[in-house]
């Protein structure tokens, strides 16, 4: 498998993506009753719900991307404009609503502190503890095209991307793409295991922002067409509520994963997440019908400027047959070593 070989089949990806992923990901009619309150270990998401194509479309996110230059920044919205957007409606997402209910107004254990210094079942502050069954991890330093060397496309640390999991981004001048951050992260997921082979994926502004990785076409093995899919990640929120004031304790970013029967289908299901400060993690299972190749979508958003950084790791796909018979993937990094 050659780098370019590798940068060709992202490419692809990215291109399919961008008939895909719903704008309404920004504003999906997630209405959990499933609130979390302030002291819940639990994830906090609402009932899977489906969403149809964008318009106008997610863009694809290719580096690198030096116009316009880090400095001075053109782009970055006069924080009234924002303020007003989240006043008039539509106003705030739902979702966002959901996310700040949640959180019951918990604000950093210290301050400067996203990141709790808990211990739960998947994880302790920073580190992500090791589990079976996951077929992205990404790890491979190599596998990150901004570290990469040889003849894939030009990139930068901050429109970098995994193997075949594509970034994409909403880009409607509110939410503007090329204010976003995807990045390989050295720190948070590996934790005390810092340095090389242990890394997760950041997506990150301060700006308001709808974007996330796409998996590559991945195919549905034979044997479990009309079955179901059930996928799995791990994600962090990084709280960014220190108890100030002009929005600052507004919690109103939050991840999802989208799952979809037929990479080519303009139909996606979505879950969220709402748990921050700490690792937690999102299930989504659907119905295969009679798609030969299914599409994961990894997101984040947020509607305002916040300090909004979100990490994913650990990605688990399973195929279940209509005995309820299941098939964890080993690998699914790109399209062709799916296994």
């Amino acid at each position: 498998m050659t780098r370019n070989r590798s940068s060709r089949i992202i490419i692809a990806l990215i291109m399919a993506v961008i008939m895909l992923v719903p704008a309404t990901m920004v504003y999906a009619d997630s209405h959990g009753e499933a609130m979390m309150g302030p002291d819940s270990k639990m994830d906090a998401k609402g009932p899977a719900m489906g969403t149809g194509p964008a318009d106008p479309p997610p863009i694809a996110i290719l580096g690198p991307r030096l116009s316009p230059p880090p400095i001075s920044h053109t782009s970055v919205l006069d924080p009234f404009v924002i303020y007003n957007n989240l006043l008039v409606p539509p106003g705030v997402p739902v979702q966002s609503l959901e996310a700040d209910a949640a959180d019951g107004g918990r604000t950093q254990e210290d301050y400067g502190r996203g990141i709790r210094q808990t211990s739960t079942d998947i994880g302790f502050g920073l580190l992500l503890y090791d589990s079976p069954n996951v077929c992205n991890d990404f790890n491979a330093e190599g596998g990150w095209a901004a570290s990469s060397n040889g003849d894939s496309p030009p990139t930068d640390i901050w429109t970098d991307w995994f193997m075949g999991w594509a970034p994409y981004a909403i880009d409607n001048g509110y939410y503007q793409a090329k204010n976003v951050t995807f990045s390989m992260e050295q720190s948070v997921g590996p934790g005390n295991r810092f340095g090389k082979g242990e890394h997760s994926a950041k997506i990150a502004s301060n700006q308001p922002y709808a974007a996330g990785f796409g998996s590559p076409r991945i195919p549905v093995p034979k044997g479990y067409a009309g079955g179901k899919l059930q996928v799995s990640v791990k994600y962090l929120i990084w709280d960014h509520d220190t108890g100030g004031g002009m929005g600052d304790g507004w919690d109103y970013d939050w991840a999802s994963m989208g799952a979809k029967a037929g990479a080519d289908s303009d139909y996606a299901t979505y879950v969220n997440g709402y748990v921050r400060g700490e690792w937690a993690e999102l299930t989504n299972t659907i119905d295969l019908g009679h798609a030969s190749d299914v599409m994961v979508l990894l997101q984040g958003h947020s509607p305002g400027a916040f300090n909004s950084n979100i990490w994913f790791d650990d990605v688990k796909i399973a195929f279940i047959d209509a005995d309820g018979k299941g098939k964890y993937l080993k690998d699914c990094k790109l399209e062709e070593s799916v296994k």
